[in-house]
C-alpha cells in the first residue's frame, strides 16, 4: 500500500509539475503576443499617419493645379484680347472676323454661335513650300530626293519625266 500511496503522490506531484511548467510557457507565450500586437498596431497608427499625410498633399498638388489653370486661363484671355484689339485696330475693315468674346472664339457651339463653314473673311493661312523644298528625281536617288542641297540656295535640278 505504500507504494502504491508513493506512485498516487508522484502522479500528482508530476501533474502540478505539468501545469505549472504550462503555465509559465503560456504566461511567456502570451506576453510576446501582447508585445507583437503593440508592435503591429503602432505600426498601424504609423501607415494611417502617412496616409493622412499623403492625402493632404495630394489635396495640395491639386488645389495648387487649380490655382495656375485659373491664372494660365486668365492671361490667356487677356492674350486673346489684347490680340483681338490689336486686330481690330490695325487691321482694314472686314479684313477678318474677330469673336466678340474668347467664349465665342474658343466655344462656339457652347456659346449659341453657329459658324459658316468657309469665310472669306478669314485669313488664309494655307501656304506652299517653295520650289527649293520640292523633292528631286535624279538618277542615283529614291522619288523622295534631298529637301534642301547644304552649300546651295538653288533650286535642286529636276528630271523631265
Amino acid at each position: 500500500m505504500v507504494e502504491s500511496q508513493m506512485l498516487w503522490f508522484a502522479a500528482a506531484g508530476s501533474l502540478l509539475v505539468g501545469i505549472l511548467v504550462g503555465a509559465l510557457f503560456a504566461r511567456a507565450g502570451s506576453r510576446r503576443e501582447a508585445a507583437r500586437a503593440r508592435e503591429l498596431e503602432e505600426q498601424l497608427r504609423s501607415s494611417e499617419a502617412e496616409q493622412t499625410r499623403y492625402r493632404g498633399q495630394v489635396s495640395e498638388h491639386f488645389s495648387e493645379t487649380s490655382r495656375r489653370l485659373r491664372d494660365l486661363t486668365l492671361q490667356y484671355k487677356s492674350v486673346y484680347e489684347h490680340l483681338a484689339d490689336g486686330a481690330r485696330t490695325l487691321c482694314p475693315e472686314g479684313t477678318i472676323e474677330i469673336a466678340a468674346s474668347l467664349a465665342e472664339a474658343a466655344l462656339p457651339i457652347a456659346a449659341g454661335i453657329t459658324r459658316p463653314e468657309e469665310s472669306d473673311a478669314q485669313l488664309d493661312l494655307e501656304l506652299d513650300p517653295p520650289d527649293r523644298w520640292a523633292a528631286a528625281v535624279r538618277d542615283d536617288e529614291d522619288e523622295f530626293g534631298p529637301l534642301l542641297e547644304e552649300d546651295s540656295l538653288e533650286p535642286p535640278d529636276r528630271v523631265a519625266s
